[in-house]
């Protein structure tokens, strides 16, 4: 029974997740999405399709010329998620793209909830206490918030088996080459999960490691120094493994390098006692104060609510002769004021500055966003959670469960809010593009205008579910306009349907720039551009759903360039 023990605490995390999450869009999983705000799902389903067609050989794995026609864009710094991607290439393949995005939304609190477990097990050798250590970094604030619409960010299932790695390795419990290779195998599949992680996990793991020297017995710094080489062959082995990813993120320009503002994502200091609406437990009640935070509700990560502070301090004090406790609640004290950001934000106000400033100047570190990097704090913290309930000798039964009810009700205290447009998103993709019978005319490799445009549609999914055959004038593949994009007002229009001066005149000069042939527009959300689409030439169609206008390139051009 012990050995299935760990597959039967899976299988219970998995019902949760899909009770507490998932259920919403199990009632009608057909062309809907786990989560809110569809853009983007859309961006996720187009990642996993670009790794199928990447895998055979269609499709190119970083640089590719699919999106933001004519220049194209550097997917390295995207959010394509290629180790989940390529994992899952089979089920994409076979029922495509939504499918294999649900499952991952779906597993991403209970794998992270189970890797946390195992850890919280190994440190605390009480298996109801790592249940529920592992429940609280599983179903933290974090993971719902980044489970919303940030599939990369709450696929982090690695980290507390990063942790136990390097903890055997410390203490010599498994073969150091084994360990070494395992670790290597982790530290890579979190870079191809998403670098910013990986990344931030290097900055809180180093300084976590130094904390420890610094802090530890004789004993215990001699183990650390012993498994160092270990530690760096494994990091270097990783690194080797993801250099293609690297190498194309460091040595191709950055697409959205300067766009980026990290500087508007700090965690609030509020936010550690003051949910979102995220949080059913007082999310609607303090949503006036929530409101005031910077950033978004995804972004938003930070709410550990008064009863988890006084059971995580509660584990602290537990074991405070244990200098290895102190070394966690070092770990989370540094993520939690790396997560403030350059600027110490207070309800919404900023103050002094923080030390993420010296951080900002990195190489995959200065776009991070540093709320984010409270993931890191939450995995302390439930370790610190198991080790408040462990029994321990001479403990009273009726203190232990005491400790137990607080900690359960800290847990509850963290339940998502059950409101199905938080937790699912239908994406009503027309016909035309399902049958593929609006984009069968089209050429392949020609470039297209999807409308509404960016994150405001489904541009993304479309061209997914035509297997990339077109190119895009445009896309999400971050939430910045591209440079090559910016002398051209009709842009920003796409974005507002605010119109710019001339609009006939500047949306010839955008579709002559980007070559475009074909405008697909969804027919339930025309804008305001029919009337200067068929001024410019365009020939209309529909089908399915579809409203369709076909140029010739040369004319555009010729039009642009006048008599």
């Amino acid at each position: 029974m012990r050995r299935l023990e760990p597959l039967w605490v899976l299988l219970g995390y998995a019902a949760a997740s899909v009770v507490l999450i998932g259920r919403f869009w199990l009632s009608a999983p057909r062309d809907a999405v786990v989560g809110s705000f569809g853009g983007d799902q859309g961006f996720f389903a187009w990642s996993l399709v670009h790794w199928v067609e990447t895998l055979a050989g269609n499709q190119a794995p970083f640089l590719t010329d699919r999106i933001d026609a004519p220049q194209g864009f550097n997917l390295a710094w995207a959010t394509t998620i290629p180790g989940p991607a390529i994992l899952l290439a089979p089920l994409t393949a076979l029922a495509g793209p939504l499918a294999s995005y649900n499952l991952l939304a779906i597993a991403a609190p209970a794998l992270a909830a189970w890797t946390a477990y195992l850890l919280c097990r190994h440190i605390t050798r009480s298996t109801l206490a790592a249940i529920i250590g592992g429940w609280a970094f599983g179903f933290s604030s974090y993971m719902l918030g980044q489970t919303l619409n940030h599939v990369n960010l709450a696929l982090v299932w690695a980290l507390p088996l990063i942790v136990l790695m390097v903890i055997r390795l410390v203490e010599q419990s498994v073969r150091p080459r084994r360990g070494m290779v395992a670790l290597a195998a982790l530290i890579a599949m979190q870079f191809l999960t998403f670098t910013e992680v990986a990344a931030t996990a290097t900055v809180v793991g180093t300084l976590t490691l130094a904390c420890a020297l610094a802090l530890g017995p004789a004993d215990l710094r001699g183990r650390i120094v012993r498994a160092l080489p270990w530690l760096a062959g494994a990091y270097a082995i990783a690194l080797a493994i993801v250099s293609p990813l690297l190498i194309a993120a460091l040595l191709h320009p950055n697409p959205i390098d300067e766009r980026i503002r990290p500087d508007l994502y700090p965690l609030d200091l509020k936010n550690l006692i003051v949910p979102t609406i995220v949080t059913w437990a007082g999310g609607q009640r303090f949503q006036g104060d929530s409101l005031q935070f910077v950033g978004n509700v995804t972004e938003q990560l930070g709410y550990l609510g008064p009863v988890l502070i006084v059971v995580a301090i509660g584990g602290l004090l537990r074991w405070r002769r244990e200098r290895w406790a102190w070394v966690i609640a070092f770990a989370i004290l540094a993520s939690i004021v790396l997560a403030l950001g350059a600027r110490l934000t207070i309800g919404g106000d900023p103050h002094m500055t923080m030390p993420w400033q010296l951080f900002t100047h990195l190489p995959l570190i200065k776009l991070a966003l540093p709320t984010r990097i409270v993931v890191f704090a939450w995995l302390g913290i439930s370790i610190l959670v198991a080790l408040f309930v462990v029994p321990r000798q001479r403990d009273e039964p009726a203190v232990v469960a005491l400790r137990l009810v607080t900690a359960g009700i800290a847990l509850i205290c963290l339940l998502p809010v059950p409101r199905a447009d938080l937790w699912r998103t239908d994406l009503h993709t027309p016909p035309g593009i399902t049958s593929a019978a609006a984009t069968a005319e089209i050429p392949d490799d020609a470039v297209v205008l999807v409308l509404p445009y960016s994150f405001r549609g489904n541009g993304m999914y479309w061209q997914a579910l035509a297997k990339m055959r077109y190119r895009m004038a445009g896309g999400y593949s971050a939430a910045a306009i591209p440079a090559e994009y910016m002398p051209y007002p009709v842009v920003y229009g796409f974005y507002n349907d605010q119109l710019p001066s001339d609009p006939r005149q500047e949306l010839l000069r955008y579709l002559a720039f980007t070559r475009t042939s074909w405008v697909l527009v969804d027919a339930r959300f025309p804008g305001p551009w029919a009337q200067f689409l068929r001024e410019a030439g365009g020939v209309r169609s529909e089908v399915g759903g579809v409203v369709r206008w076909q140029f010739d390139p040369a004319t555009v051009r010729a039009q642009v360039a006048g008599p």
